[in-house]
């Protein structure tokens, strides 16, 4: 077990599309969390924001992590 850093991105309002991946190093979950968040989809329900955030885990399984 090891300590990480949890990329979550949700589309919003709606909190769908949910995904999660797990880095080593927080510069490479707040690189990607920039990159990706923001983004701005069409939907059949209007426009939906995608948006990331990072968050710690202080105990998960090394074999998850990036």
């Amino acid at each position: 077990m090891i300590t990480a850093f949890m990329l979550y991105c949700a589309m919003q309002p709606e909190k769908i599309n949910i995904s999660k991946i797990y880095f080593k190093s927080v510069n490479d979950c707040v690189y990607y969390s920039e990159k990706l968040s923001g983004q701005v989809f069409m939907s059949e329900d209007g426009n939906q924001t995608y948006e990331c955030v990072c968050k710690l885990v202080p105990s998960i399984n090394s074999d998850k992590v990036k």
